[in-house]
């Protein structure tokens, strides 16, 4: 097996095991398993959720081998590669989920991350797949564009899909000390609120430091309800949620 496929295989496994972990929790079982509008909507969000991974990693594997680059792969010696590959992503990262929040007809490609008020990995699943293809093929083009070497972007990502996975679970996992740098679940909670704001970082808090938008997680985050507001527009359900943004319409979330 190459390098690629250990990354892949061992991403998969980590994001397997954390689901597995995440149905010793109740609600995430009554989310999965029993009947309902909710059922419906995570296993459609679930299913459709492999169409725009398989055309960003095609679009990675096609700019790594046709887009012209500033610096050569195997420039930077591999440790410096990937925390520069690293921190430019999340940059990129920051940015990109800041601009969905502030921006009405963005945010209608992203609020369907929002809409539900049970926070559970079922969360990483609920994205629109225009904005999954568009994003992410942009991101791995800058990545490619900047001179990353392939290993560096995999594992990139690799780290990404993991943690995105982790910081949603209910089961409110913590590193300790680590917190303050890798996103948590609570920090990522404190994202989810209604009245939240801040905290866009993907993987690293790092960037919400730099730009003032860290909110570190308080006793109430906890509990604090999540999703929209009851007098939200937006709708609720797989197909309405993916047609939204032909209506028109659209809100904003600070």
């Amino acid at each position: 097996m190459d390098t690629a496929g250990i990354i892949h295989t061992g991403t998969a496994l980590a994001m397997v095991a954390l689901v597995l972990l995440e149905l010793r929790h109740p609600q995430f079982r009554a989310d999965s398993f029993e009947a309902g509008p909710r059922r419906r909507r995570n296993w459609a969000f679930f299913v459709t959720s492999f169409i725009p991974t398989l055309v960003v990693q095609s679009a990675a594997t096609w700019f790594q081998s046709h887009l012209p680059s500033l610096l050569r792969p195997g420039t930077l010696p591999p440790v410096v590669d990937f925390l520069a590959c690293m921190l430019v992503a999340e940059l990129v990262s920051w940015v990109s989920h800041w601009v969905k929040h502030q921006h009405p007809f963005l945010w209608r490609f992203h609020f369907q991350h929002h809409r539900e008020e049970h926070f559970s990995v079922w969360m990483v699943t609920h994205t629109h797949a225009l904005e999954v293809v568009l994003s992410g093929s942009a991101m791995v083009a800058l990545l490619a564009w900047l001179g990353f070497s392939p290993t560096s972007v995999q594992l990139y990502f690799a780290m990404y899909s993991v943690t995105l996975t982790y910081h949603h679970s209910a089961l409110g996992y913590s590193l300790g000390w680590l917190d303050w740098l890798i996103i948590s679940p609570a920090y990522h909670r404190h994202h989810h609120r209604r009245v939240g704001k801040g905290n866009y970082g993907g993987t690293l808090t790092v960037w919400d430091v730099v730009f003032g938008t860290a909110r570190w997680p308080e006793p109430e985050t906890a509990t604090a309800p999540l999703g929209l507001p009851p007098q939200a527009r937006e709708p609720f359900g797989f197909r309405k949620e993916m047609l939204y943004f032909l209506s028109g319409r659209g809100g904003q979330r600070s």
